[in-house]
């Protein structure tokens, strides 16, 4: 859903990779950042117009270095300050997000203006992904996939179920 969201306006989608960064503001790639503060230093300059910041799998980035959340606290309150961005921090675990990223003993406490918890779909949603199935059909492939949006939309309609968890799962 946020890539889809960065393809229709100014924003940078960053799955833990500073290529991307330098590829959107500079257009090709220079180096690799020295730390995580000399990347939300970059971002600071580099950020002109309104920009989406979405940094994805936020939670195994701090998982590998957990100083990363106070050095984007001190990039929020400090070089961004002035700055039109629009950061989004996504995860797959929403405990990890609440307690561990934005809870009251992060740095980043206090600095969302907004949370967005996204879903699985319902069965009937679900079975949208499946017109030719049969209900039984259906409801087998949504106990499967567990209305997972992205795990959906990797099983092809025009399979069987079987053929599906042979080439998908298997």
């Amino acid at each position: 859903m946020l890539q889809e969201f960065s393809k229709h306006t100014n924003a940078v989608f960053f799955p833990v990779r500073e290529k991307t960064i330098q590829l959107h503001f500079d257009k090709q790639f220079i180096a690799p950042f020295k730390s995580w503060e000399d990347a939300f230093s970059y971002i600071g300059h580099k950020v002109q117009d309104r920009t989406a910041l979405i940094i994805d799998e936020f939670p195994y980035i701090i998982e590998e270095n957990p100083s990363v959340k106070s050095l984007l606290q001190h990039a929020i309150d400090h070089s961004w300050k002035n700055k039109n961005i629009f950061l989004i921090l996504c995860g797959p675990s929403v405990s990890v997000m609440e307690n561990e990223i934005m809870g009251r003993k992060s740095p980043l406490h206090d600095r969302q203006t907004a949370t967005l918890e996204i879903t699985p779909f319902d069965y009937l949603e679900s079975s949208n992904f499946f017109p030719n199935y049969s209900n039984e059909n259906k409801l087998i492939a949504y106990g499967i996939l567990s209305g997972i949006p992205r795990y959906l939309e990797a099983f092809d309609a025009n399979k069987s179920i079987q053929e599906n968890v042979a080439s998908k799962i298997l």
